[in-house]
């Protein structure tokens, strides 16, 4: 179940487990209790003993907590932070900073960002990020990109959504940050350069506008998840015809429709003028989304298109390129560099 609270966004999830005693099913670690769980308890036991296991594994927890406020916020002002559209989920990008939280344990958290940048722009992506030392026996998951390993009894793969489109994207933007961040003493350098908004007016001609709309709110929002759900088969689709995207997380309203609405822009790639059957793309994008009972019962009195527009079609939210600054004040409060701090040191890496 998914619900907001005080405008924090909340995933409660449920387990049943096979105990009488609530005390001991507590110990979400108990060995005889995962045995004898179903599938659906063991899913969503999964984020809440992987959340535990990293906080056990990390040398210094509040270091781990504000690295990971700087690497999500990054990762959602550069359109990284959805794993629906193939990019990260907030595991994924856990474990990546408890990942450099255990190889620089003395570095402050300035130096733990910077080491963030230095490490993920260069690692070998055939190789899994693991936070156990010791090799994993768990089977890769084939074709998957980007391979990381929760670090839980026994061990398993991240459920991953990326795709060639949004790894590459991924890849220059850790590209980006390392760029940025190699040389963090000089004289000019600003860590608010890290936090920019995705130019995607910038960046993109052409972009596929995906479209639902429904007769009430309650049925868009359903619409919107089950559809939502669905969206890795497009980006998908699209590459095996040969165009890349890059799909903007944002959720936009088309103020001329009456109805309820959401609305999606993916940059299209390559940059050159390119034609998109969109009527056959949209017919085959239906069949993975009405190929259950679940799916043809919504389609029924809910809409969904596709076309491509221009840039003079986008909204204005995504011509702009504000950066929060109250994001920002929170994420590197206290960690700020000393005036005797201005040496190698001041990375806590020295």
């Amino acid at each position: 179940m998914r619900f907001r609270f005080s405008g924090v966004a909340i995933d409660f999830t449920y387990a049943q487990l096979p105990a009488f005693d609530a005390l001991k099913a507590i110990n979400m670690f108990c060995p005889r209790l995962l045995q004898k769980i179903d599938e659906r308890s063991w899913r969503s036991l999964s984020g809440v003993r992987v959340n535990e296991k990293i906080v056990q594994l990390v040398p210094n927890s509040e270091k781990f907590q504000v690295l990971l406020r700087c690497v999500k916020l990054w990762a959602r002002k550069r359109g990284l932070h959805c794993h629906h559209l193939g990019f990260f989920a907030g595991i994924h990008l856990a474990i990546l900073a408890a990942y450099i939280c255990q190889r620089y344990p003395n570095a402050s958290v300035n130096g733990l960002f910077v080491m963030f940048f230095q490490t993920f722009a260069h690692w070998p992506w055939q190789v899994p990020v693991s936070l156990h030392d010791e090799p994993t026996d768990c089977l890769h998951p084939e074709g998957r990109l980007m391979p990381i390993v929760m670090p839980c009894t026994p061990p398993e793969f991240c459920v991953s959504n990326v795709t060639k489109s949004t790894f590459k994207k991924i890849r220059e933007e850790l590209t980006r940050g390392y760029a940025f961040t190699k040389d963090p003493l000089r004289h000019d350098f600003e860590w608010t350069w890290l936090f920019e908004s995705f130019p995607y007016a910038e960046k993109h001609q052409q972009f596929l506008r995906i479209a639902l709309c429904a007769p009430t709110f309650e049925e868009l929002h359903d619409w919107a998840g089950w559809v939502k759900s669905r969206l890795r088969f497009l980006i998908l689709k699209l590459e095996r015809s040969g165009i890349g995207c890059d799909p903007c997380p944002s959720e936009e309203i088309d103020h001329t429709v009456k109805e309820p609405n959401m609305v999606f822009y993916w940059g299209l790639i390559p940059e050159k003028i390119i034609h998109v059957d969109t009527s056959a793309l949209k017919e085959n994008f239906m069949k993975d989304v009405t190929n259950d009972v679940y799916g043809k019962v919504k389609c029924t009195r809910s809409v969904l298109t596709i076309s491509v527009v221009g840039l003079s079609q986008l909204p204005k939210s995504m011509c702009t390129h504000s950066v929060h600054w109250q994001y920002l004040q929170h994420c590197m409060l206290g960690y700020q560099a000393r005036s005797e701090d201005q040496s190698a040191g001041w990375l806590g890496l020295a």
